[in-house]
């Protein structure tokens, strides 16, 4: 059977890892011998689709979207095609919150109306598979933020007795890298998962990223996502840099700069307003100064 589709099909794909599966390009079926197969949807008629039906199981891990912005993301994210109106209103900021949730079983709606339940506005939540998806945060997110994630998983654990992995992306600005940034996110969550955190953020993240083999313009992304509201501010960027230099004793830093410990300490908590990012933690200086690293490397 397989060889007669192939034949009627070309562009035909047979996939053994559901995670790999794209619902909003394909169409997924499942054969006799349960292999998972996936069937361009331009390359598919109404007609053809009602034939397939009559001998293959059509396989609906993923949720179709049910408003209008998880459609929109969906045009975003997997046909790079931006709705008109928020590139003339000039979006802002967004943010990713993958998660992973460890049963497969759990009803897609109860999860839905749990999250709506804890975040506001309706926010999008896209499937990649029976068990992983994203949610879309259309704000910027802010340290505070991290508690509260802690604190939606432990809701969530409660109510349906299941184990949940979130991986937060940073607080991202430009809609048309949209795309690019959320493949990188997903890699990332993937690449980081079996580290044992419930919680990770983006930039907690980095230092097990250097671990892995990473391209040049995934090294781009993390510099984008990282010091993107500041990458045009050279003394405010060397300011943090001499400061993390400088075992974080703003003393020291300042007298390397010849200036005053205030206007040192002014420029720190500037640079931690505007990236969200508190350096004067280890983790966060961590990632910051490896991003200083890849800076160095790309001039």
């Amino acid at each position: 059977m397989l060889e007669q589709l192939q034949q009627m099909f070309p562009n035909l794909i047979m996939v053994s890892d559901e995670a790999k599966t794209d619902a909003f390009t394909y169409k997924w079926y499942v054969t006799e011998q349960n292999e998972i197969v996936g069937i361009p949807q331009a390359d598919l008629s109404e007609r053809e689709m009602d034939l397939l039906e009559l001998f293959l199981t059509p396989y609906k891990a993923v949720q179709l979207p049910t408003t209008d912005k998880e459609k929109w993301w969906i045009d975003i994210l997997f046909h790079r095609e931006i709705p008109k109106h928020w590139l003339e209103n000039q979006f802002t900021s967004y943010h990713f919150v993958y998660f992973s949730l460890s049963d497969e079983l759990i009803d897609p709606e109860s999860f839905r109306e749990a999250i709506y339940g804890l975040f506001p506005d309706k926010t999008p939540i896209l499937w990649e598979n029976n068990h992983e998806g994203v949610i879309i945060q259309e704000t910027e997110h802010s340290m505070e933020d991290m508690v509260s994630y802690a604190e939606i998983i432990e809701v969530l654990t409660s109510d349906f007795y299941i184990n949940i992995k979130l991986f937060v992306s940073p607080s991202l600005y430009d809609i048309q890298q949209a795309p690019d940034f959320y493949q990188w996110i997903k890699k990332c969550f993937h690449i980081t998962k079996s580290y044992n955190h419930d919680v990770l953020p983006f930039t907690d993240a980095i230092p097990y990223l250097f671990l892995h083999h990473i391209t040049a313009k995934e090294r781009q992304l993390i510099l984008d996502s990282v010091l993107y509201p500041v990458k045009e501010e050279a003394e405010l960027l060397k300011t943090v840099q001499v400061f993390l230099e400088s075992n974080s004793n703003a003393t020291l830093a300042a007298k390397k700069m010849y200036m005053h410990r205030n206007s040192l300490q002014y420029r720190v908590d500037k640079f931690i307003e505007k990236t969200g990012i508190d350096v004067k933690q280890f983790n966060s200086a961590i990632a910051v100064y490896l991003c200083f690293i890849l800076k160095w490397e790309n001039n």
